[in-house]
């Protein structure tokens, strides 16, 4: 009999010295225009969702949502890694963008931070990473961008995306990429409308609440793993609407 107790004492003992199970999500860049409607979105849905917010972040788009709080800095790896290893999440969303004031456009920020990012991912059993990117990445729509709209796909700040993309492609952890074109400035109403297209010429706009929505229907979906996509709403025509509010 005393046997028997060492033996179960021992195995429950290992059982609770195994690592958590990966689980839920996390989202960067979680209290932005950007990361709230997919926090949003994902707490609709039932998941654990774990918000990676700077210490000085305003959560004001987070009230009274269900989620737990990690505090970072996406410049800090060690700060990653720490958050990853309390939280284990199955699926890391990417939604961050470079701070106004925080470095200017010709240092890198994104790759960097997706270096941190997927280094944590691949050290805490993470099997999916969605990032936003922008159109013009990597080739992606050059001719229109500069033919039409005037714009520097060689730019130092889209040069810093692609090697972000790059890295994660290259991780082996499982990757969605969807790149963004004109964000509709907020408030905007969503339509429904938006989609996901594997077009790299490409180019359209769309709000960040439909933007949302169709990167949700790439977790956790087979389909959608080592794909890059264009986001896009063909029902949004006419004049870009004037900017109401900022972050």
């Amino acid at each position: 009999m005393n046997t028997l107790k060492f033996v179960l004492a021992s195995a429950l003992t290992a059982l609770l010295a195994l690592p958590a199970s990966a689980d839920g999500v996390m989202v960067f860049g979680a209290s932005g225009q950007l990361g709230a409607p997919h926090v949003r979105m994902l707490v609709e849905r039932g998941e654990t969702v774990t918000a990676f917010v700077r210490e000085t972040s305003d959560r004001k788009r987070l009230n009274g949502l269900n989620i737990q709080y990690a505090v970072g800095d996406l410049m800090d790896a060690d700060s990653i890694l720490t958050a990853m290893t309390e939280f284990k999440p199955r699926v890391v969303i990417d939604t961050s963008a470079r701070r106004g004031g925080m470095m200017t456009r010709e240092q890198p920020f994104y790759a960097e931070a997706m270096r941190n990012i997927v280094d944590a991912a691949k050290a805490n059993g993470v099997k999916q990473i969605i990032i936003h990117s922008s159109v013009g990445v990597r080739g992606s729509a050059k001719k229109y961008l500069e033919e039409e709209l005037g714009y520097n796909t060689e730019s130092q700040n889209i040069r810093d995306k692609g090697e972000a993309e790059i890295y994660l492609e290259e991780s082996g952890v499982g990757y969605t990429i969807i790149r963004n074109g004109l964000l509709e400035f907020e408030p905007a109403e969503a339509t429904g409308n938006g989609y996901l297209i594997d077009d790299m010429n490409a180019f359209g706009r769309i709000t960040r609440t439909d933007l949302a929505a169709v990167s949700l229907e790439c977790m956790d979906n087979a389909d959608c793993l080592s794909k890059i996509y264009h986001a896009q709403d063909d029902s949004l025509v006419g004049p870009r609407p004037e900017r109401e509010g900022g972050d």
